[in-house]
């Protein structure tokens, strides 16, 4: 799918959404994008249509974690806890998570994390503020947080 932050390619089995990967095609490292289920690939999309057009604050999407260590799932989740529009460190991440001595180990759980926006990676920024950590993609942060913070001005409920 077509979005403001480029295309996007979205995988999911049974169990829910395996990965989004973004550019021209998928990630290779990733799982590609699922033929197997296109009702649940048309879900996804839908939500994500829905949060870059400014109509979604909270995913539901179900995660497929198969694969995903124990200490990345809690983290993955507790970022899902990070209200829309607002932000969080890697240090309060880790504590939310469980892991309150786990900042680094947390910025490198959401570097991870194949499921961004719907694990809102983007909404974990360092203690002092600062965005950067998303190598050539910082732009793609900083989209999704003022996207966000614009969002939450207006009356969507």
């Amino acid at each position: 799918m077509e979005s403001p932050i480029g295309r996007l390619w979205v995988s999911v089995s049974p169990r829910g959404l395996v990965a989004i990967s973004r550019g021209e095609a998928p990630d290779a490292d990733l799982p590609g994008p699922a033929a197997s289920d296109p009702v649940a690939a048309g879900s996804a999309m839908a939500e994500l249509a829905a949060y870059f057009a400014g109509q979604l604050r909270t995913f539901s999407l179900a995660l497929d974690l198969e694969g995903v260590g124990r200490f990345d799932a809690a983290v993955w989740d507790a970022a899902r806890g990070i209200p829309f529009g607002a932000t969080a460190s890697y240090g309060e991440l880790a504590a939310m998570a469980g892991y309150p001595r786990a900042g680094r180990a947390a910025g490198g759980s959401m570097s991870r994390c194949r499921v961004s926006p719907v694990v809102p990676c983007h909404r974990v920024i360092h203690a002092d503020g600062s965005i950067d950590g998303w190598g050539a993609d910082t732009w793609v942060k900083r989209w999704l947080l003022d996207h966000e913070r614009a969002s939450s001005a207006s009356s969507m409920p």
